[in-house]
């Protein structure tokens, strides 16, 4: 249907308006007039020239309309949709789902035009005698309080929000609505007003009440309802079919009737619609009477999903110019707002933390799922506790930035893997082997910082790689790693470009924009979301896709405005550090500290970490297709114990959680399997030793050799320049391109003393002396006791002497220390027979009296190396079995980790919260 505009006369609305005044008026003056003879005429006239008067002072005195139907938009709600296209949530401030014209049948249109406006397509905007008729019961006032508006006017009042009843706005209203009656056609106009209109209930719009009261489209209303729904226009309150439903019939009955008299029904179709109800009809008969069918609008489906879309819709430029613009963008335009979260994911995320956190009064758990080559929020699970503020529910959950939480949780040793990343960048390779003492004292970047980390208990925890570091989690191994290679400032590089965004980890104590060396322990707050993703960049090969949970927006018209996951992917590392790096965190899952629950029958990586006293407990890991991210922890930071694992360590809880969710999603999904691209080969050779050179001739012989060397400086008695230590140690073997450490001397530190190693085993003592910077010369000598061979039975110094200066062989380069210590061998037909007494070494003799060049008898023709520089694994595994809380909880002696996990680590001195990180 469509009613094109009368003929209309376009002269100045204002100068319609005075003729209108005068039109209606002069009569007016003239009945008047005779009505007042009596009485005297002045009661009449004077109201009548104060009205005009104010009409031209006030009135007349506003700017016209303009085209308020070009661009008119009408507020309507939002729609959020899944991954496939289900609802899963309306955002609105009103309720109203808009309709076009062609959209709403004749009978609807016309059930509104009999009640409100019946020559509608007839007049110009105002209804001359209605107008005439109200004017004279209104006149003696000087206000006018009732009637005659048609529905063009009654539009102008629903747009320009006026609801006063003043003469002054009545008589804009009538010079409004002859102006948008010039310039719009009446389709336009009722199609406005149909969509405006207030059906009680929070119901706006035609449209939306169909589908509110009846559960209808519009077009399959039928008249008795298309008049119950006009009927409520003039009291949408009073009219109400669910608060006042005897009212809602009546008002239904009277608009039939007045479609009947207006002849757009027959008085036979009227009767057959016309319903009576008995007096005694309860509420609930009337309800049914009037064929109400309610259709609520649901809670979103997903709120902490739905909350967390709306924070992002704020930062989008496309909706509008700040955040307040977006925001009613979002509940006033229509939108319709496709998101990736999945439901079939989602429904094993949350079975995932439900089926092994049971207690809703016990810890909570958040879980991030992405897509590592598209960067899409397939998941995020939370619980126990469902997400609300109402009883039993909880509004802490950290899964992403914006909603949940202000701050995420400390990750503990999960931040290591962006050491790893960051060590692997500075040239360190997997093969690097240390000895690792606790307490490690840093001497590096990390010097004067007062940070001590230590590993399980206050033992060494062995000589080790990096793989088998990994494996078990070592906080020294890792800690040297940021002190001597990358700094703290490296591993925050390596995090950010992974994806580590939202973190106060550049926000510290100390100098501004500084990063400190306990993040390598995870002592900087993250979110899930960003630990998901970032580990995900390892799991594409180095690319980084910065994470989204919006596809694209359209608007009401279907146009799409925005679109999501787009540019968003760059090379952040380069695929073989991702690789390399990959092949490490394999360790956690299939020997170290996630072994226990990480399994999931293909290859995958991961790493846990557990923060001080056991306060948040993580696993992170992924396969080629997912990262997911696992959180657990108390929604006040507190101590979790839980009887399947004692202490909550990251190798219990959140592991659990992760393969459930992991298998399931595996299997629902039948991915085949896949793995990971092979680490990069690292060709090895033997390092040369350097220790005795210049730093400049190490740094030399290193690079010959292709090995970089990295000088630190250590307070050491030998002259200043001198290389006194390097680590890996000389005739050890390493890859190719490895950063061999060296320990240049200052100069300034006191000459040692030497401590007595009479009695000890050829290592023991040789890592004494090497502990303290002493050079050690082994010399064999033969012995008759079986129990001395391989023992120390002499040495030169003596304990307590200063150690030896011995110029080194080498032309030009510096003096070293040395010990020479006798070690027993078996004695040999060779061997001369044994003195009566055993000769004590001259310790006045000095280094020049020694030979040189050919060995004295009994002794080797080379120095005897350290023994134990392989890999130096230590010889526990993990324990597969709950570890009992232990006797002693605190920072740094260990946790007591059924899953192999270092102990937490107390935070550096000022660190908000006292939470450093720290277990594996």
């Amino acid at each position: 249907m469509a009613t094109t505009t009368p003929a209309a006369d376009h002269r100045d609305p204002h100068i319609i308006l005075r003729l209108l005044l005068a039109i209606v008026l002069v009569p007016l003056l003239i009945i008047g007039a005779g009505t007042a003879m009596g009485a005297g005429i002045a009661p009449l006239v004077q109201p009548v020239a104060d009205f005009t008067h104010r009409v031209d002072s006030e009135v007349l005195d506003f700017p016209p309309l303009g085209d308020i139907i070009e661009g008119y938009v009408a507020d309507e709600r939002s729609v959020v949709l899944d991954a496939n296209g289900d609802e899963l949530a309306i955002l609105r401030s009103v309720n109203r789902v808009n309709v076009s014209i062609e959209e709403i049948p004749a009978h609807v249109q016309n059930a509104v035009l009999a009640t409100e406006d019946q020559t509608f397509r007839e007049h110009t905007g105002v209804n001359w005698r209605a107008i005439s008729r109200a004017a004279l019961g209104n006149l003696r006032s000087g206000d006018i309080e009732s009637g005659a508006s048609t529905i063009t006017q009654q539009l102008i009042k629903n747009l320009t929000g006026e609801a006063e009843t003043t003469i002054e706005r009545k008589l804009r209203e009538a010079v409004y609505a002859i102006e948008l009656e010039q310039n719009a056609t009446k389709d336009e106009i009722l199609e406005i007003y149909m969509n405006e209109a207030y059906l009680a209930n929070g119901v706006y719009g035609f449209g939306t009440a169909a589908e509110y009261y009846f559960s209808k489209e519009i077009g399959q209303l039928d008249v008795g309802e298309a008049a119950m729904l006009a009927g409520m226009l003039r009291a949408p309150n009073a009219n109400d079919p669910l608060a006042n439903p005897r009212n809602a019939l009546d008002r239904r009955n009277i608009v039939i009737n007045q479609m009947a008299e207006a002849g757009f029904i027959t008085d036979l179709e009227a009767l057959g619609f016309v319903v009576d109800a008995p007096d005694t009809a309860t509420d609930e008969q009337l309800v049914r009477t009037l064929g109400l069918n309610i259709s609520e609008i649901e809670e979103a489906s997903e709120p902490f999903f739905v909350n967390y879309i709306r924070t992002l819709l704020r930062d989008i430029p496309e909706l509008g110019v700040d955040a307040d613009a977006r925001e009613r963008a979002v509940l006033n335009n229509g939108l319709t707002i496709r998101t990736t979260i999945d439901p079939l994911m989602q429904d094993l995320a949350q079975d995932a933390i439900t089926d092994v956190l049971t207690d809703p009064d016990g810890p909570q758990a958040a879980l991030t799922s992405v897509d590592p080559d598209t960067g899409q929020i397939i998941a995020i699970g939370f619980g126990p506790k469902e997400f609300g503020s109402g009883p039993g529910q909880t509004e802490v959950l950290p899964a992403v930035p914006g909603v949940g939480s202000s701050f995420g949780r400390q990750p503990g040793s999960s931040f290591k893997a962006f050491e790893i990343v960051a060590a692997l960048e500075a040239g360190v390779t997997p093969t690097y082997t240390i000895d690792t003492p606790s307490p490690y004292v840093p001497r590096g970047h990390c010097a004067n910082s007062g940070w001590r980390p230590g590993n399980y208990s206050d033992g060494g925890g062995g000589s080790m790689n990096m793989a088998r570091a990994t494996a078990i989690s070592s906080n020294v191994y890792f800690a040297h790693l940021v002190d001597e290679f990358t700094g703290p400032e490296g591993l925050a590089d390596a995090a950010t470009r992974m994806g580590i965004v939202n973190t106060d980890l550049f926000d510290p104590p100390g100098p501004a924009e500084s990063p400190i060396c306990a993040a390598v322990l995870g002592a900087s707050e993250v979110y899930p979301l960003d630990m998901a993703s970032a580990f995900g960049t390892m799991a594409a090969g180095g690319v980084h896709c910065e994470p989204y949970a919006i596809t694209e927006i359209l608007d009401r018209d279907g146009n799409v405005i925005y679109e999501g996951g787009t540019d968003n992917c760059t090379q952040a590392i380069e695929p073989d550090i991702a690789n390399a790096a990959t092949s490490l965190l394999r360790g956690p899952i299939e020997n170290g500290t996630a072994s226990r629950h990480g399994q999931v029958g293909r290859p995958a990586a991961g790493k846990t970490g557990t923060t001080q006293d056991w306060k948040d407990a993580w696993f992170v890991g992924f396969i080629p297709q997912v990262s997911t991210a696992v959180w657990v922890g108390n929604e006040i930071p507190t101590t979790m114990v839980d009887n399947r694992c004692g202490r909550v360590t990251g190798g219990c809880l959140p592991t659990m959680i992760w393969g459930n969710y992991m298998r399931s999603l595996i299997d629902t999904m039948g991915w085949p399997v896949e793995d990971f691209p092979p680490p990069p080969r690292f060709p090895s050779s033997i390092v040369p030793s350097v220790v005795g050179m210049t730093e400049s001739q190490a740094i030399a012989t290193l690079a010959a050799e292709e090995y970089a060397g990295q000088a630190t400086t250590v307070s050491d008695w030998r002259p200043a320049g001198t290389v006194v230590e390097q680590n890996p140690p000389g005739g050890s073997e390493a890859p190719k391109g490895t950063t061999i450490v060296l320990g240049v001397s200052d100069g300034t530190g006191e000459r040692p003393t030497v401590p007595s190693v009479v009695g000890l085993s050829q290592a023991e003592a040789i890592a004494l002396l090497e502990g303290l910077g002493i050079d050690v010369v082994v010399s064999e000598v033969p012995v008759d006791d079986p129990e001395l061979i391989g023992f120390v039975v002499g040495q030169r110094p003596e304990g307590g002497q200063l150690v030896l200066e011995v110029p080194d062989s080498n032309p030009g380069t510096p003096d070293i220390g040395q010990v020479i210590i006798e070690v027993g061998r078996e004695r040999t037909e060779d061997d001369p027979p044994p003195s009566s007494e055993t000769p004590t070494p001259d310790p006045s003799a000095s280094p020049s009296d020694e030979p040189s060049g050919e060995p004295e008898p009994g002794e080797t023709d080379e120095p005897v190396g350290r023994p134990g520089d392989g890999d130096g694994e230590p010889s526990e595994e993990p324990s597969e079995q709950p570890n009992p809380a232990p006797t002693d909880p605190g920072g740094g002696d260990g946790s007591g980790d059924g899953d192999g996990e270092q102990p937490p680590e107390p935070a550096p001195a000022g660190r908000p919260g006292g939470d450093s990180s720290d277990d594996g």
